[in-house]
């Protein structure tokens, strides 16, 4: 880098095409005076040649250059010149490139600088030619196109990475939940102390996170950061793990427990401030996203969940939600509500009903549909059934007969059906898909 040997080619121009490397170890260049004719211009010619701060072991040539004109070079003299006089370059530059514009700490920049694996945009302030540790008086502008003044790049040394993976379970505090298995893997070296760490690689994790430690003497400084897996972006699976991840670490500190050396290699706590509102939202849609994926197992269905669910989607899953959770185990109450209105009331069944001493009830919807998230769900019946109960206000129900006309019709009768035996009444619900 800055007053530094670089060897040619290290550094390449912007405004050139190609720079072909030139090996200057492998030149031979011997020199024989070539039966210089003792002339007055010869004389000055070889005065001229042996001026050369380095004599004997450079002289002064004069060379054709690849646009046609001639001019001034260093020349060696023998093998030796170029061993113990190897070419080299020293040189100057304001770096550009955007990436570095809020660092300040020109050593901290220059550290960073040293790690970095893409060209780096440089001006170049001022580049010289030096043989050995002796600037080139006749420097070949062919052996380095650099120029003083104009827009280059600098190609850092490629380095090798340590290979270094953590088998690590994110876990929380107070909390049921965590990532398992995560593969933090050693990706790249920012710095002469600061690493980046992430689980990339791991294609079917529904998150990705990043780890960027900084490791001094004095402290280690850690920054998570994550993100869903895009190619899994819309999986009912994915956005809940993602979710839930979310949430657990906006509300609880967490810790790393490395699975391999099995104990706790790191902890900390996210610093974002969070409403309650922002949580209680967040819980929300959870608890939606859960509903979804058990409606998929359910029906053997793919959902594509977005980021915001509309109401009447949320109203038809919880319904939905509500009759296969009911299907799958007897619900207990201690009583049932039939509500029927004056327009719709057939008084022998009414009567009938109050007056046995137990009978069942049964609800039977059929050819429903739900809506979800842009799929039909199509259920051939939704059967409700009660067993085993019997009304316990007929004194009102027999009340609401007899002076039926002087309610309107839209006025409603409660009946309440109560168990015949025990303390429950007992609904069970079956869904004929």
């Amino acid at each position: 880098m800055v007053s530094t040997k670089n060897k040619i080619g290290d550094i390449e121009n912007s405004q050139i095409e190609e720079i072909h490397q030139t090996n200057i170890e492998k030149q031979e260049n011997n020199l024989t005076i070539n039966n210089f004719q003792m002339s007055c211009a010869n004389d000055r010619f070889m005065q001229m040649a042996m001026s050369h701060s380095l004599f004997p072991y450079f002289t002064v040539d004069i060379a054709k250059m690849n646009d046609g004109k001639y001019r001034l070079m260093s020349k060696p003299t023998r093998k030796e010149s170029i061993v113990k006089y190897p070419l080299n370059f020293k040189g100057s530059f304001t770096i550009l490139d955007e990436r570095y514009k809020d660092i300040k700490d020109k050593q901290k920049m220059m550290d960073i600088i040293q790690f970095s694996d893409t060209p780096i945009e440089v001006k170049l302030n001022k580049f010289e030619q030096y043989l050995g540790n002796v600037l080139d008086p006749y420097p070949n502008p062919e052996l380095s196109p650099m120029q003083e003044g104009v827009k280059s790049y600098i190609m850092p040394s490629k380095r090798e990475v340590p290979k270094i993976k953590w088998n690590v379970d994110i876990c929380f505090h107070d909390s049921k939940f965590k990532l398992s298995s995560i593969q933090l893997k050693l990706v790249k070296q920012l710095s002469s102390n600061t690493f980046l760490f992430n689980n990339y690689h791991q294609s079917l994790k529904p998150v990705f996170l990043e780890l960027k430690l900084e490791i001094t003497d004095k402290y280690v400084n850690c920054n998570l950061n994550y993100k869903i897996n895009e190619t899994k972006i819309n999986d009912c699976k994915t956005v809940l793990t993602f979710n839930k991840f979310v949430l657990n670490l906006l509300t609880k500190s967490y810790y790393m427990y490395e699975k391999n050396e099995k104990k706790t290699i790191m902890s900390g706590e996210s610093k974002k401030n969070i409403s309650q509102e922002e949580i209680d939202s967040l819980q929300h849609y959870i608890n939606i996203v859960e509903r979804i994926l058990e409606i998929e197992k359910y029906f053997n269905k793919t959902f594509n969940v977005p980021n915001e669910i509309s109401k009447d989607d949320v109203m038809n899953i919880n319904e939905l939600y509500r009759f296969i959770m009911a299907s799958k185990k007897k619900e207990k109450g201690v009583n049932v509500f039939i509500t029927i209105s004056k327009k719709d009331m057939d008084l022998e069944k009414v009567q009938s009903l109050i007056n046995m001493p137990k009978t069942s009830l049964m609800s039977i919807s059929e050819n429903v549909i739900f809506n979800i998230l842009g799929i039909d769900i199509k259920i051939k019946k939704i059967i409700i059934k009660y067993y085993d109960v019997k009304c316990s206000n007929a004194k009102e129900v027999n009340k609401f007969i007899k002076n039926i006309e002087t309610f309107d019709d839209t006025d409603t009768l409660k009946i309440i059906m109560i168990p015949t035996k025990g303390k429950y009444v007992y609904k069970i619900t079956e869904i004929i898909k």
